[in-house]
């Protein structure tokens, strides 16, 4: 057996007990009769995914059957309904950040209203504070 550069040495010894499990060998003597006799036992028609298929069975009697379609029905209409609700609460909650912008926006400008007004009174009682100080000086 030769080694190419590109695998290590390590595989060799793998390789080679991997080759002497897959060997082909002669099955033991009777192993054919065996075989036979136990295909005949009435225990060994059994289906190999009889664990698998033993809960599936359930579904054979129709009236699990209707039950467990009558679940999957309510599962989905409750669901339904959920989402409906969610989808209101979400609307309700975007008008209502809506309302709060606006109202903050209002608030905001009258705001600005009264700081001009007070603005402008202030700067009235400066221009008569300074008129008056002028007219008492002469």
């Amino acid at each position: 057996m030769t080694v190419s550069n590109d695998r290590p040495m390590q595989a060799e010894p793998t390789e080679s007990a991997l080759r002497n499990a897959l060997r082909r060998r002669e099955a033991p003597e009777g192993f054919a009769d065996r075989v036979w006799a136990r295909v005949a036992e009435p225990d060994s028609r059994k289906p190999i995914g009889t664990r698998r298929e033993s809960w599936l069975r359930i579904f054979a009697v129709p009236l699990a059957r209707w039950a467990a379609a009558a679940a999957v029905c309510v599962a989905l209409v409750v669901g339904g309904i959920y989402y409906r609700n969610v989808q209101r609460e979400r609307a309700q909650g975007e008008a209502a950040k809506q309302q709060l912008i606006l109202a903050l926006r209002i608030a905001g400008s009258k705001l600005q209203v009264a700081k001009s007004k007070i603005h402008q009174i202030n700067a009235n009682r400066v221009a008569t504070d300074q008129s008056e100080s002028h007219e008492e000086k002469e």
